[in-house]
């Protein structure tokens, strides 16, 4: 018996042969079946990459969480010329806001020099940031690039 002529009813969930089919089901219901047939035996058929190219930083060395919370460092780090507060809560201070439709990522809590901290998150996002009174606003959604940016230095 050809085995490629053979189908799985949905209705019965019976295996049915091609030539039996007609009888039993609508031409509708046989196109389905041939249909979710396929798309089974190329789900078997996809192949995945053996070794997925590396981010910038380790998500494993940082101990990011899904949802994106990184552990507090022990000490804040004193070679940089700025430095970034945790909240209450100890997340990083980078949140997003919309104004009319277009994203900002603001940062907060940034102490010391303020000018040297915008220059590199110049670098980093490749957006003039904005300088506002206790924040700093980059037009975009750069939430998720700033917090392992921060997080890499040791914020």
């Amino acid at each position: 018996m050809n085995t490629s002529l053979i189908f799985q009813c949905f209705r019965c969930q019976k295996s049915v042969l091609n030539m039996t089919m007609r009888s039993v089901h609508s031409k509708r219901m046989i196109k389905k079946m041939k249909w979710f047939r396929a798309k089974k035996e190329k789900k078997s058929l996809k192949v995945r990459e053996p070794n997925p190219p590396e981010p910038m930083w380790n998500v494993k060395e940082l101990n990011e969480l899904p949802n994106g919370w990184t552990p507090p460092p022990q000490s804040i780090p004193k070679n940089y010329p700025f430095a970034v507060l945790r909240s209450k809560a100890e997340w990083l201070p980078v949140y997003t806001r919309y104004r009319q439709g277009h994203p900002f990522t603001l940062v907060r809590h940034v102490i010391g020099d303020v000018d040297a901290f915008a220059k590199e998150l110049h670098h980093i996002t490749d957006t003039e940031p904005i300088k506002r009174l206790g924040t700093i606003e980059i037009k975009g959604n750069h939430v998720r690039h700033v917090r392992r940016w921060l997080t890499h230095l040791g914020f």
